[in-house]
């Protein structure tokens, strides 16, 4: 699973795409070792799992959506206010993953 591209991590709180190992390196580079057993990695198949590859907690479809916008707003989108809730395939496809 965390070979498995593309993926989002929960990173601090904050959204991170990995389209491959290379970004997702590129994602935890300044996190701190003791936040590294907090981050999340979500792929397209709605599996959630820690960087170790265990099973995690999913966030439900109000957080999911809540980070999906917070990261789309920050990249200059706009109209995302009616968004609530959002499933796994609707995030990857909000997000043109």
């Amino acid at each position: 699973m965390l070979n498995s591209f593309p993926q989002l991590l929960i990173v601090y709180n904050e959204l991170e795409i990995a389209r491959d190992k290379q970004e997702q390196q590129a994602c935890l580079h300044s996190v701190t070792q003791s936040e590294l057993s907090n981050v999340r990695v979500l792929n397209k198949q709605g599996e959630y799992v820690d960087l170790q590859g265990a099973a995690c907690k999913p966030l439900n479809e109000e957080q999911l959506a809540q980070l999906v916008t917070t990261y789309l707003l920050n990249e200059g989108q706009c109209c995302l206010g009616k968004i609530k809730t959002l499933n796994t395939k609707q995030a990857f496809d909000l997000l043109g993953l």
